[in-house]
């Protein structure tokens, strides 16, 4: 603060402006402040994605089932043939819904020889879970509901493709048997 003596010598000298300048510069106020708000949003919609395809993904590339012998009849008899394969999905959700439609051609119905018929069963096992897995017997489709993904939001399915007799059959009928699986995930 300047003292009044000071004062007047600035108003005799013609620094009265400036005198109020300075007074003004001394003086202590309190800041004002302000502030504003932003915001962001964005939506990630779900996905799935192959990552790794079925080694068996066409016709000309098909698994080639394994064959169980029936050791009752010698030579060339066949109690099982069994194959499976597995496919990767790129997901980004925490689980996924499962989907395996299932369809099969099998040798011309025996008229005498029922017992032999060929009865196919899918079973679709989640590759995260073991514990998590689908059966269909015979064509049609299995589901799976709330199938966990891993760390990354990935899930793999492996499919077991099964032939056997029908229910009290010794072998297999002679023909040719084949399987179609088509897997489908679906993030929840």
């Amino acid at each position: 603060m300047l003292s009044n003596a000071f004062r007047r010598i600035l108003v005799a000298s013609g620094f009265a402006i400036a005198t109020s300048f300075m007074t003004a510069l001394s003086a202590s106020a309190a800041p004002t402040t302000a502030s504003s708000t932003t915001y962001f949003t964005g939506t990630v919609d779900p996905s799935c994605a192959v990552s790794t395809d079925f080694t068996g993904n066409s016709a000309g590339t098909a698994n080639t089932y394994t064959k169980t012998a029936y050791a009752g009849s010698g030579a060339g008899g066949v109690l099982q043939l069994q194959a499976s394969d597995t496919v990767a999905f790129n997901c980004n959700s925490d689980t996924v819904g499962v989907s395996a439609v299932v369809a099969t051609t099998t040798p011309t119905a025996p008229a005498n020889a029922t017992l032999l018929a060929g009865v196919h069963t899918a079973l679709v096992t989640s590759t995260v879970d073991g514990t998590q897995n689908t059966t269909k017997t015979g064509n049609g489709t299995a589901t799976g509901t709330a199938w966990k993904t891993d760390t990354q939001g990935n899930i793999g399915a492996t499919v077991q493709s099964t032939w056997n007799p029908t229910a009290g059959g010794q072998e297999l009928l002679d023909g040719t048997y084949l399987a179609n699986v088509a897997v489908t995930v679906t993030p929840n």
